[in-house]
């Protein structure tokens, strides 16, 4: 099968693509301005190969609209350039990518990684908007994928970890902490080293504001007296909701969290198997498709430029 799961056809339609309406969405899309003294006052200096180069009227340097991103060195058609955004925006796996778009497959993983590490530095820091909040916490599988063990003492970790106790980054399930407003509906992800007290505080201090606000969650040991008003319900004796103040509405639980955290186990089921340094790149990228529901400029230019003005490292607690 070559890796293709039953039912999961192969269906390359890059060689349908107009090219053209391909380098017009491109522009549309990247914002098309120098990328020196950012004006958008130009004129056509040549056309060559699919993208034409232009000369900024201004610091009468040349670019194309691929200067600066993640594809300025590469020498793909408009078309494959498209569909390789949408594949990564939607979740395509790697393999499946470079085999309809073809592409050699270490290549294109470099691009994603690329564009990932975009989108997580990137990930929007102020305080979230809303009065009502709901946190919770993930444990997810997560290893050294494709890493040699050449050493005796530090052999593979078999497969499905079901090691006892809390998942931590040292043991393969690093905890993902997800923040959500009832209000907004914009939903917050941080993978972390430890999901304990100080860094569970750490994160709510920093994007819930303090005073009229309420946060909502289960019963777990990291939440209590990390919010000035805090309510929980139960799991572990089968409270999933409870009415506080007699309305009808049962307003206590964190339902919302947990079904956004099923969307993103099967978004990362697809990879079969991420290792867990790259982890946050992959949930940023949930996290940024989940919020914009649909593709903007703002997504692609996040996409390809990324902001180098606040990057941030791949250190085990993240985005705080």
């Amino acid at each position: 099968m070559h890796g293709v799961l039953p039912g999961m056809i192969d269906f390359p339609i890059t060689e349908l693509l107009d090219d053209a309406v391909c380098v017009a969405w491109l522009e549309q899309h990247l914002r098309l301005v120098c990328p020196r003294c950012q004006s958008t006052e130009r004129r056509l200096f040549r056309r060559h190969d699919h993208f034409p180069t232009y000369r900024c009227r201004e610091c009468q340097r040349t670019y194309t609209i691929l200067t600066g991103t993640v594809f300025a060195k590469t020498r793909q058609s408009p078309a494959t350039i498209v569909m390789l955004l949408r594949g990564i925006a939607k979740g395509e796996s790697t393999a499946r990518l470079s085999r309809e778009l073809d592409l050699d497959r270490k290549r294109l993983g470099e691009i994603r990684q690329q564009i990932q590490t975009n989108l997580y530095d990137t990930l929007p820091g102020e305080v979230m908007s809303g009065t009502a909040f709901e946190a919770d916490e993930l444990y997810q599988n997560a290893g050294e994928k494709s890493r040699p063990h050449r050493d005796p003492t530090d052999p593979p970790r078999r497969r499905a970890n079901k090691r006892k106790g809390k998942g931590s980054y040292a043991n393969d399930r690093p905890p993902i902490l997800s923040l959500i407003s009832r209000s907004s509906h914009e939903l917050r992800y941080w993978v972390l080293e430890h999901a304990d007290k100080p860094t569970t505080r750490t994160i709510i201090e920093g994007n819930v504001l303090a005073g009229s606000t309420i946060l909502y969650t289960d019963e777990a040991s990291n939440y209590p007296g990390v919010h000035a008003q805090h309510a929980s319900v139960c799991h572990s004796v089968k409270e999933w909701a409870r009415d506080d103040d007699g309305d009808g509405v049962r307003e206590v639980h964190c339902n919302s969290c947990e079904g956004a955290g099923t969307g993103l186990r099967t978004f990362l089921r697809t990879f079969r198997g991420v290792h867990k340094y790259y982890l946050a790149d992959y949930v940023a990228t949930y996290e940024t498709m989940a919020n914009a529901k649909r593709i903007t400029p703002t997504v692609i230019r996040r996409m390809c430029c990324g902001d180098r003005l606040h990057t941030q490292t791949h250190e085990p607690l993240l985005n705080v």
